[in-house]
């Protein structure tokens, strides 16, 4: 097999009314002969990404003859309902079943009740571009802004970002979120929100979600235009379940024994050629650092 070619078996299901399909590559490794990389991708709607981490196999087998066991089950109840779901991808070799892939964490489903989620508070877009949409909410007693960024890599192929902004301060919570999408980004909608966690003090932790929203296209042609338009496919791409942000917070919550520091009345002050404590931290003219950090995403090429 020629080391530029990748053989892609694709599969088709349904969950509840959410049509899916399941792509599993096969890609020869350069350096090793009869070794491959197996990779998987899920195609929602008009977006494609990448599933799992991609698993290096031996094989003394045609990688054109395959066959793979592609499926999903619900593992439990879940918020928002029909949402969540186990997917495992089994490969049979001459009788024999070897697991390749597995996700207990898949959520995707159409028109999901959003509704349902108790106490969740819902960002609102307030402002897009070509390139850029911002949504505004609530996290407790914050108010905060979330930004998304798209970037062409190349055709069809984009990576999205998404950093938040609260007061003057802010930070990514995820970069190069690779997928291909069949649309213009500009199709593309988010839904955001967040849920308290208990927590002291009050109002300082939340469970943040953030889900990729796409029109939903019927392969039937008996469908109208009008029920296409109202009905879209919705997939959870990142979560957070410790997010840490408040307004007003009052850390004498804590305790009698709480100690709280005083600041210094010579800070802050302005240090140059400063020892760095963290040498993967250490700036130089030759290096440049981002200000806000970052975060792993996920790609078409690798995971999350």
């Amino acid at each position: 097999m020629d080391t530029q070619e990748t053989v892609v078996y694709t599969y088709n299901l349904q969950v509840g009314c959410a049509p899916l399909q399941f792509s599993v590559f096969v890609e020869p490794e350069a350096d090793q002969p009869n070794h491959y990389t197996l990779s998987l991708s899920m195609k929602a709607g008009h977006v494609e990404r990448a599933l799992c981490t991609p698993v290096s196999l031996r094989l003394s087998i045609d990688p054109r003859r395959l066959d793979f066991s592609v499926f999903v089950f619900p593992p439990r109840t879940c918020l928002p309902a029909d949402c969540l779901y186990n997917l495992r991808v089994w490969l049979q070799t001459a009788g024999i079943d070897h697991r390749i892939f597995s996700d207990n964490d898949l959520w995707v489903g159409r028109d999901p009740d959003f509704r349902s989620v108790g106490d969740a508070t819902f960002a609102v877009l307030r402002n897009a571009t070509q390139d850029m949409l911002i949504y505004q909410g609530m996290v407790g007693r914050a108010h905060v802004s979330f930004i998304i960024r798209w970037k062409l890599v190349e055709v069809g192929l984009y990576s999205l970002s998404l950093e938040y902004e609260a007061g003057g301060a802010g930070r990514t919570l995820f970069e190069d979120y690779y997928m291909r999408l069949e649309c213009e980004p500009q199709v593309v909608t988010f839904m955001i929100y967040a849920v308290p966690v208990t927590s002291t003090p009050t109002g300082a932790s939340h469970r943040l979600r953030f889900w990729l929203r796409t029109p939903f296209v019927s392969q039937s042609p008996a469908s109208s235009a009008v029920s296409q338009s109202e009905s879209y496919i919705y997939q959870r791409i990142w979560k957070s379940d410790d997010f840490k942000i408040g307004a007003g917070l009052n850390f004498d919550a804590l305790g009698s024994k709480l100690v709280m520091g005083i600041r210094d009345p010579d800070s802050p002050r302005i240090e140059r050629d400063l020892p760095c404590l963290n040498p993967s931290r250490r700036r130089s003219s030759r290096t440049l650092t981002n200000a806000i950090g970052s975060s792993s995403g996920n790609s078409l090429t690798h995971n999350r």
